[in-house]
Protein backbone atom coordinates (compact mmCIF):
# COMPACT_ATOMS: atom_id res chain seq x y z
CA UNK A 1 0.00 0.00 0.00
CA UNK A 2 2.83 2.36 0.83
CA UNK A 3 4.46 1.57 -2.50
CA UNK A 4 1.26 2.44 -4.40
CA UNK A 5 0.99 5.77 -2.55
CA UNK A 6 4.58 6.61 -3.49
CA UNK A 7 3.79 5.78 -7.14
CA UNK A 8 0.68 7.96 -7.08
CA UNK A 9 2.60 10.81 -5.45
CA UNK A 10 5.45 10.47 -7.96
CA UNK A 11 2.95 10.33 -10.78
CA UNK A 12 1.15 13.44 -9.49
CA UNK A 13 4.50 15.22 -9.13
CA UNK A 14 5.46 14.29 -12.69
CA UNK A 15 2.08 15.53 -13.93
CA UNK A 16 2.50 18.82 -12.06
CA UNK A 17 6.01 19.25 -13.46
CA UNK A 18 4.67 18.64 -16.98
CA UNK A 19 1.89 21.16 -16.37
CA UNK A 20 4.38 23.76 -15.13
CA UNK A 21 6.65 23.13 -18.13
CA UNK A 22 3.69 23.40 -20.51
CA UNK A 23 2.59 26.62 -18.80
CA UNK A 24 6.10 28.04 -19.21
CA UNK A 25 6.17 27.03 -22.88
CA UNK A 26 2.77 28.66 -23.39
CA UNK A 27 3.95 31.83 -21.64
CA UNK A 28 7.05 31.99 -23.85
CA UNK A 29 4.93 31.42 -26.98
CA UNK A 30 2.46 34.14 -25.98
CA UNK A 31 5.33 36.50 -25.22
CA UNK A 32 6.90 35.74 -28.60
CA UNK A 33 3.62 36.40 -30.39
CA UNK A 34 3.32 39.79 -28.66
CA UNK A 35 6.89 40.60 -29.72
CA UNK A 36 6.11 39.60 -33.31
CA UNK A 37 2.93 41.67 -33.25
CA UNK A 38 4.89 44.68 -32.03
CA UNK A 39 7.57 44.10 -34.66
CA UNK A 40 4.85 44.00 -37.29
CA UNK A 41 3.26 47.30 -36.28
CA UNK A 42 3.62 50.21 -38.67
CA UNK A 43 6.41 52.65 -37.90
CA UNK A 44 5.34 56.18 -36.97
CA UNK A 45 5.03 58.86 -39.67
CA UNK A 46 8.42 60.28 -38.65
CA UNK A 47 10.04 56.84 -38.79
CA UNK A 48 8.49 56.26 -42.23
CA UNK A 49 9.89 59.56 -43.48
CA UNK A 50 13.35 58.65 -42.19
CA UNK A 51 13.16 55.26 -43.93
CA UNK A 52 12.12 56.88 -47.21
CA UNK A 53 14.70 59.66 -47.21
CA UNK A 54 17.68 57.64 -45.98
CA UNK A 55 16.97 54.76 -48.37
CA UNK A 56 16.56 57.06 -51.37
CA UNK A 57 19.67 59.04 -50.44
CA UNK A 58 21.72 55.87 -50.01
CA UNK A 59 20.39 54.66 -53.36
CA UNK A 60 21.24 58.00 -55.00
CA UNK A 61 24.73 58.08 -53.46
CA UNK A 62 25.38 54.55 -54.75
CA UNK A 63 24.32 55.60 -58.23
CA UNK A 64 26.42 58.78 -58.15
CA UNK A 65 29.57 56.99 -56.97
CA UNK A 66 29.10 53.53 -58.48
CA UNK A 67 29.79 52.11 -55.01
CA UNK A 68 26.89 49.92 -53.89
CA UNK A 69 28.46 48.47 -50.74
CA UNK A 70 26.51 50.68 -48.30
CA UNK A 71 23.23 50.12 -50.16
CA UNK A 72 23.94 46.38 -50.00
CA UNK A 73 24.79 46.59 -46.28
CA UNK A 74 21.48 48.34 -45.57
CA UNK A 75 19.50 45.58 -47.34
CA UNK A 76 17.72 42.79 -45.52
CA UNK A 77 19.65 39.63 -44.67
CA UNK A 78 17.53 37.71 -47.16
CA UNK A 79 18.26 40.17 -49.99
CA UNK A 80 21.97 40.30 -49.17
CA UNK A 81 22.10 36.51 -49.54
CA UNK A 82 20.42 36.67 -52.95
CA UNK A 83 21.91 39.83 -54.47
CA UNK A 84 25.58 40.71 -54.74
CA UNK A 85 27.06 44.20 -54.85
CA UNK A 86 28.01 43.50 -58.46
CA UNK A 87 24.39 42.65 -59.30
CA UNK A 88 23.24 45.93 -57.76
CA UNK A 89 25.88 47.73 -59.84
CA UNK A 90 24.54 46.14 -63.03
CA UNK A 91 20.87 46.51 -62.14
CA UNK A 92 21.08 50.25 -61.54
CA UNK A 93 23.43 51.05 -64.43
CA UNK A 94 20.74 53.14 -66.22
CA UNK A 95 20.73 55.61 -63.33
CA UNK A 96 24.48 56.14 -63.73
CA UNK A 97 24.46 56.17 -67.53
CA UNK A 98 21.59 58.68 -67.71
CA UNK A 99 22.83 60.66 -64.72
CA UNK A 100 19.48 60.31 -62.97
CA UNK A 101 20.62 61.78 -59.70
CA UNK A 102 18.24 63.43 -57.27
CA UNK A 103 20.09 64.64 -54.18
CA UNK A 104 17.90 67.76 -54.08
CA UNK A 105 14.88 65.74 -52.89
CA UNK A 106 16.46 65.51 -49.46
CA UNK A 107 14.79 68.76 -48.43
CA UNK A 108 11.61 68.53 -50.54
CA UNK A 109 8.18 67.48 -49.37
CA UNK A 110 6.79 64.26 -50.74
CA UNK A 111 3.37 62.86 -51.46
CA UNK A 112 2.44 59.30 -50.58
CA UNK A 113 0.65 57.34 -53.27
CA UNK A 114 -0.89 55.12 -50.66
CA UNK A 115 -0.92 54.70 -46.92
CA UNK A 116 1.89 52.66 -45.43
CA UNK A 117 0.90 49.00 -45.32
CA UNK A 118 2.18 45.46 -45.09
CA UNK A 119 2.02 43.42 -48.29
CA UNK A 120 0.97 39.77 -48.49
CA UNK A 121 4.55 38.69 -47.68
CA UNK A 122 4.65 40.87 -44.55
CA UNK A 123 6.94 43.56 -46.00
CA UNK A 124 6.32 47.19 -45.09
CA UNK A 125 5.48 49.11 -48.27
CA UNK A 126 6.07 52.86 -48.60
CA UNK A 127 5.24 54.46 -51.96
CA UNK A 128 5.12 58.04 -53.13
CA UNK A 129 6.68 60.79 -55.16
CA UNK A 130 9.10 63.69 -54.71
CA UNK A 131 9.03 66.52 -57.21
CA UNK A 132 11.61 69.27 -57.58
CA UNK A 133 12.12 71.86 -60.31
CA UNK A 134 14.34 69.47 -62.22
CA UNK A 135 13.25 65.93 -61.37
CA UNK A 136 10.26 63.84 -60.38
CA UNK A 137 11.13 60.76 -58.33
CA UNK A 138 8.49 58.07 -57.88
CA UNK A 139 9.31 55.28 -55.47
CA UNK A 140 8.00 52.07 -53.99
CA UNK A 141 10.15 50.83 -51.12
CA UNK A 142 9.73 47.57 -49.25
CA UNK A 143 11.21 46.86 -45.85
CA UNK A 144 11.46 43.90 -43.50
CA UNK A 145 12.37 43.97 -39.87
CA UNK A 146 15.71 42.25 -39.23
CA UNK A 147 16.74 42.20 -35.56
CA UNK A 148 14.46 45.18 -34.74
CA UNK A 149 15.88 47.27 -37.61
CA UNK A 150 13.98 48.06 -40.79
CA UNK A 151 16.05 46.89 -43.77
CA UNK A 152 15.09 47.46 -47.39
CA UNK A 153 13.99 44.37 -49.27
CA UNK A 154 12.71 45.94 -52.46
CA UNK A 155 13.31 49.21 -54.23
CA UNK A 156 11.60 50.56 -57.32
CA UNK A 157 12.54 54.08 -58.32
CA UNK A 158 11.61 56.04 -61.42
CA UNK A 159 13.41 59.37 -61.87
CA UNK A 160 12.22 61.65 -64.67
CA UNK A 161 14.14 64.77 -65.59
CA UNK A 162 11.77 67.71 -65.91
CA UNK A 163 14.13 70.07 -67.73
Amino acid sequence: MMFQRAEVTASKLALRIRMVVLALIAAVAISASFTQANAASLPSDDEQEILIRTTLMTFNDANMTGNYSVLHAKASKELQAQLSIEKLFETFKPFRTNRLFFEDIVYEDYDSYEDAKFDSDGALVLAGVFKTDRVKVSYRLEFVNNDAIWKWSGIRVNADKLR
